[in-house]
């Protein structure tokens, strides 16, 4: 496989994990309470959007149609795979995982010569919001485990009683 179509199977990997990532964001945007988290989840579903639409610009410079593309096809086995393992996650550690697999595979692009530059800003936005959201699920977490052991210490002491 030429390094062209290997490049040209990294976007189009990227463009179809986009589509996803920014329709997790808008659907994690709904289930916000807090206005700020509401804010920064559709700013996040904007930007997945635009760098969806960078993407797309780049394939089709590299003489790329709307057709040839399999973002443009419904694909239900990758959709199923995609989330089976995601099942019980929250919407936001979903936003998480799909922001850290959209990384690696932009981290993937570096190692083409003739890749363009101005996709390579994507991963910033990446990492901010990597980091964002994790310190939210860090917060989830531990307000799941002090819940945990509120109950279990509520039962201990009816037990006890």
């Amino acid at each position: 496989m030429s390094k062209q179509n290997q490049y040209i199977a990294v976007l189009e990997k990227i463009l179809t994990r986009m589509k996803n990532s920014k329709l997790g964001y808008f659907k994690a945007s709904d289930h916000a309470i807090s206005s700020e988290k509401k804010r920064f989840l559709n700013q996040q579903g904007l930007l997945r959007n635009r760098f969806f639409q960078d993407i797309l610009g780049e394939l089709q410079r590299l003489g790329m149609t709307s057709d040839d593309l399999v973002v443009s096809r419904f694909n239900f086995d990758q959709l199923l795979i995609s989330t089976i393992d995601t099942l019980k996650a929250t919407a936001i550690e979903k936003c998480l995982r799909a922001d850290q697999d959209l990384l690696e595979m932009y981290l993937e692009l570096e190692r083409f010569e003739d890749r363009n530059l101005s996709l390579s800003k994507h991963t910033v936005h990446l990492e901010d919001a990597i980091a964002q959201n994790q310190e939210w699920v860090s917060n989830l977490v531990d307000k799941k485990v002090d819940s945990y052991y509120s109950t279990v210490s509520g039962i201990s002491s009816e037990i006890n009683s």
